[in-house]
């Protein structure tokens, strides 16, 4: 058995704002430490229930935020800045299942904490449905025939998740009030869910669904700010069909996927 965790630090127990996700500070010493303590819950109680392999992909930031001496000896982490295939680099259908840990709502979703999708300067739609990271990590893995057995965050994200994949098992870290606050739960409350889900998670498995999409799929792209337009149309088959509104038709996820994150990272480039 084979266990990939994503984990994000939005939506971990006690982060309610951007001080706490990056930079040198002490809020985010102290996310980092949380981060890596609800992520080594996962782990642990994975190898508990029998996982022989489990891999963490570290997807917050510069990909350097966990702690990886506080894991388990058995676990691979993924690490580092830019990665074409971020998010699911190395998953594949040999894995039993995914776990989306510590994520956040969409972009432009009132009463999420910390809103966004890849950025908040642009969101996306797949088929007319806005979609956000875990969305779109749930498809990937879904089209390789791996279900997301459990995924934490907020409870607006937590929320959202639940309209697509509803057999995933849950864990909500704190309650939104608005963007930048939020009814927590204490920290440890929080390891502990994470343990025990995990584990019914693993043992109920086979009851859970993969989310799919088949044939070609339709991404709407809508930019916040007009005048970001321009970096957008000269890209290879992404249409132009609004002032600040685009689509791209892709054969699989991981085509929508590469274009999301894409777009994402070039929106937000310095020029």
């Amino acid at each position: 058995m084979k266990l990939y965790i994503v984990a994000d630090m939005e939506g971990i127990a006690g982060v309610v704002a951007d001080v706490q996700t990056g930079g040198a500070s002490s809020y985010f010493e102290a996310a980092r430490l949380q981060y890596t303590r609800e992520i080594r819950s996962v782990c642990e109680a994975a190898l508990s229930a029998g996982a022989e392999e489990v891999y963490v992909n570290d997807f917050h930031g510069n990909g350097l935020t966990l702690i990886t001496d506080q894991l388990p000896r058995e676990v691979m982490v993924i690490r580092g800045g830019f990665r074409p295939t971020s998010g699911y680099d190395l998953l594949d259908s040999t894995f039993t299942g995914l776990v989306l840990l510590g994520i956040h709502a969409r972009s432009g979703t009132y009463g999420g904490v910390l809103p966004h999708t890849y950025s908040s300067k642009v969101s996306f739609e797949i088929f007319g449905q806005p979609v956000g990271e875990f969305d779109i990590l749930a498809l990937v893995a879904g089209e390789m025939k791996v279900p997301t057995i459990l995924i934490s965050g907020d409870s607006k994200a937590i929320e959202q998740a639940g309209t697509n994949m509803p057999s995933t098992h849950t864990v909500i870290t704190k309650y939104s009030i608005g963007t930048d606050g939020a009814l927590c739960v204490h920290p440890d409350k929080i390891c502990e869910q994470l343990r025990d889900e995990t584990k019914r998670a693993l043992k109920n498995v086979s009851a859970i669904e993969p989310s799919q999409i088949s044939g070609p799929t339709q991404l709407t792209i809508r930019l916040r700010d007009v005048s970001l337009a321009p970096r957008l149309e000269w890209i290879p088959g992404i249409k132009k069909t609004g002032d600040a509104v685009f689509e791209f038709t892709g054969s699989n996820m991981k085509a929508i996927a590469n274009i999301v994150y894409g777009v994402a990272t070039l929106v937000e480039a310095k020029f």
